[in-house]
């Protein structure tokens, strides 16, 4: 009786191993293929495409979009081929052509300019750096934001002091991007500089107000990288790509308001509260041009000069960009 029962307990199980196997077999077969994978960041337009997934269908694209939480985790990805094609900045250029010299490729940027701020409370009168000299000031170390206040620090010079400033004048915390705003209208800090679209939304709560960008500073641009290989061998795609990539362009230009909007309700849907008023602020700060030259080239090269006589780096790679997927992209939207 009880080998009847463990035997008819055991048919139960095997058949619905069975149709387990059966039902994963046919979402295999009947998967959607996919045409590109590409690693993204949380970056304020990749919200908007997030939320305007008919631009990749009006190229009839099928793109996996991953945003991953830092530009080493998209250098990853692509080095071990789990996406086609990842964004990262400057820092993340040079590490990624460091790591695969004979294979990375610049295709694109996605933003560029004053992508980083330093803000105070809304109602403080510090006004400049000057002003924060031995004073508690918060960022996330090892991220885009250290490197270009070492780079301002580096460069400026400070009335006070009566010389450039140093790392050593102001008392550091090191703070994920995400408690920065709470840090600052607590007191807990005085200060805290950060990439967009941190800094917009403390404005947009009326918790801080801007006192410095940086474009002037370095461009930081964000660049598109792929391979050789499969930009080579697939450039239809990549032409689509980046003819995604203008047009996103082109309508945070022109119509930041809705850009907004759809931005705003793309986090909403992710769980990320980031208002459309603090989108828009983003929107028309940051240059969100697609298009690339030697300016930005000769930019990536400053940030890698400067990495090497700080020691951060141990040498200072070749890049290798090709700008012919971008003018065919910008021939199929009529740009």
């Amino acid at each position: 009786m009880v080998n009847t029962k463990v035997k008819a307990a055991l048919a139960v199980v095997l058949a619905a191993v069975v149709m387990i196997a059966g039902w994963q077999v046919w979402a295999y077969l009947n998967r959607k293929a996919v045409d590109i994978r590409y690693g993204g960041q949380y970056y304020p337009g990749e919200f908007l495409l997030l939320g305007m997934p008919e631009l990749w269908e009006k190229y009839n694209l099928t793109v996996e979009h991953i945003l991953f939480s830092s530009g080493a985790e998209g250098n990853e990805a692509l080095i071990s081929g789990k996406v086609d094609i990842n964004c990262g900045a400057d820092t993340k250029t040079i590490a990624l052509f460091n790591a695969i010299p004979d294979q990375a490729l610049i295709i694109g940027t996605l933003q560029r300019g004053d992508r980083y701020a330093t803000v105070v409370r809304a109602d403080s009168n510090i006004t400049s750096w000057d002003d924060l000299i031995g004073k508690k000031v918060a960022t996330r170390f090892g991220t885009g934001a250290e490197g270009v206040l070492r780079k301002f620090f580096n460069r400026t010079y400070s009335e006070k002091l009566g010389r450039n400033y140093r790392w050593e004048d102001f008392e550091w915390v090191n703070l994920k991007v995400e408690d920065m705003i709470a840090a600052l209208e607590s007191g807990q800090i005085e200060a805290f500089t950060a990439w967009e679209p941190t800094p917009a939304i403390a404005e947009a709560q009326g918790v801080g107000k801007v006192i410095r960008t940086y474009g002037d500073i370095a461009l930081v641009p964000v660049c598109l990288h792929t391979t050789k290989d499969f930009a080579y061998k697939h450039k239809d795609l990549i032409v689509r790509f980046l003819a995604v990539h203008l047009e996103k362009a082109e309508m945070i230009k022109n119509n930041p308001d809705e850009c907004a909007q759809i931005a705003a309700q793309a986090a909403s849907n992710m769980g990320i509260e980031v208002s459309p008023e603090a989108f828009k602020i983003v929107f028309k700060r940051i240059d969100f041009t697609i298009e690339f030259n030697q300016t930005i080239i000769d930019a990536i090269y400053d940030t890698a000069e400067f990495l090497y006589q700080q020691g951060k780096i141990d040498k200072i790679p070749t890049l290798e960009w090709d700008t012919s997927f971008l003018e065919e992209a910008k021939l199929l939207v009529g740009k």
